[in-house]
């Protein structure tokens, strides 16, 4: 499987860190620093050619036409309305560029259908490339530069998941990178997985934040030292306690990024901890109820600026966020923005005790195009149910297969079951939460588990 893997690899990096990477990443960085006019004006170019694309996707040929003498932004709030995921899950493919459909897997990105019904992104090369670009710029912010070594604990298969005995990783020689898997870092094999760590000298750490913390507090209980230059975190969110206890037992600071697979807006913190929202990326909106500019908490709304194959306009996110207009001591003049809220999850745990990280729990729902809406809960010690709002085609095919998968891809150690509802309601905030931890006896959490800790930020894209 070894060999397997660094061919997948190789090829994964051959297409998404050729030689334009590099160069669109040094691009970017040259202006981070610009007038805000300069970001503006970049912004502006994006969104025109945007508009000319989007003449060739269905859903928007009859609106895209941008009148001469008219601001392009204006023109995107006053033209467009706001659509969501579920706009989008009734006509996926009118949202897809004439003609221009990308047949490779690596160029489909499949949202997880943790907040609805999953749905395959599609994504054009120039978006691959970008995307790297954009992650690649924030690596040094984190101090990362060519030829550093990185550990990645993130969702990656490295090993077959039933599997019991060591190496539980894989060093990818083309990526510079010691990846380890996260499905099975517990208390027992931690010291295991530290060793590791020492001995293949990464100085910088890309990992799931629940996955860096448990393995922060692993290594703290077990009195060993193990330090980073730099922690880098997404695709979860990030607690206060999280960021914390990672600073403090690996020596670091914790770089946080924000994304989606939507690929509509982009954000990453610099060494001063202010979240950076990229204008080259995307246009990001925060809106009120009424959908409505707002300086107060509101709602992402998020456009792509970079992604011809299925642009998505004025997309709404179910996150929540508000402006900092107070200049960054880094220099940069992007805009900030801060207390970033999003997908609510509990700590959920296997037969065996093990915390089961939440965004491995959404690779169960990967692909599966008949869910409207799914929860996972933990009602007993030793039973999870998998709550599903079931779609028009859905079948006990689906529910297998989900199942399936969760055996499969997250742990062999789960007793599960499936349980169809006609709806699952929002908490009173009206936020919705996909994992759920019920079972009142579990005495396996660790103390140090905030399960209803408020997120200062949160990052959703998976890489």
């Amino acid at each position: 499987m070894t060999l397997a893997l660094k061919l997948k690899y190789a090829f994964r990096h051959a297409m998404k860190r050729n030689p334009l990477v590099p160069r669109r990443c040094a691009d970017l960085m040259s202006r981070e620093r610009a007038d805000p006019v300069v970001h503006l004006a970049r912004q502006r170019a994006l969104v025109t050619q945007l508009l000319a694309e989007a003449c060739n996707v269905p859903a928007y040929e009859c609106r895209t036409a941008l009148p001469s003498d008219t601001d392009p932004l204006d023109y995107l709030r006053e033209a467009f309305p706001i659509i969501d995921k579920g706009e989008v899950l009734q006509r996926p493919s009118s949202f897809l560029r004439k003609g221009r459909v990308p047949s490779h897997r690596l160029m489909v990105a499949e949202t997880s259908g943790t907040t609805g019904t999953p749905f395959d992104v599609y994504r054009s090369f120039n978006s691959m490339i970008m995307e790297e670009s954009f992650h690649l710029q924030h690596w040094h912010w984190a101090g990362w530069r060519p030829g550093v070594k990185q550990a990645v604990l993130r969702g990656e298969t490295v090993v077959p998941i039933r599997r019991r005995q060591p190496p539980y990783w894989f060093t990818d020689p083309a990526g510079g990178q010691l990846v380890l898997s996260t499905r099975h870092l517990d208390r027992h094999s931690a010291v295991l997985f530290i060793s590791e760590l020492q001995r293949f000298g990464a100085t910088h750490l890309r990992a799931y934040p629940s996955a860096a913390h448990a393995l922060a507090a692993f290594a703290e209980e077990a009195g060993v030292r193990l330090h980073f230059d730099a922690v880098i975190t997404g695709s979860e969110m990030l607690y206060d306690f999280q960021r914390e206890r990672i600073e403090r037992v690996f020596g670091c600071h914790v770089f946080d990024f924000y994304g989606m697979t939507e690929r509509v807006a982009y954000a990453a913190e610099c060494e001063h901890g202010r979240m950076h929202v990229n204008p080259e990326y995307g246009v990001l909106e925060i809106v009120d109820a009424q959908g409505r500019p707002t300086n107060q908490e509101g709602t992402i709304i998020g456009t792509s600026l970079n992604n011809s194959a299925m642009p998505l306009i004025r997309y709404r996110m179910n996150d929540t966020a508000r402006w900092n207009h107070e200049p960054c001591p880094c220099g940069r003049t992007y805009p900030v923005i801060e207390r970033i809220v999003g997908r609510l999850a509990d700590q959920l745990y296997d037969l065996d005790g093990r915390a089961v990280n939440c965004t491995m729990i959404g690779f169960a729902f990967d692909g599966m195009h008949n869910i409207r809406k799914a929860q996972v809960a933990q009602t007993e010690v030793d039973q999870w149910v998998i709550r599903i709002v079931p779609g028009a085609g859905y079948t006990t095919l689906d529910s297998e297969r989900v199942l399936a998968k969760l055996g499969k891809q997250v742990s062999s150690r789960i007793a599960a079951r499936i349980e169809l509802r006609e709806d699952i309601p929002a908490l009173p905030s009206g936020k919705y939460k996909w994992v759920v931890q019920e079972c009142s006896r579990n005495t396996h959490p660790p103390r140090s588990v905030q399960a209803n800790a408020v997120p200062k930020r949160i990052s959703r894209a998976a890489r």
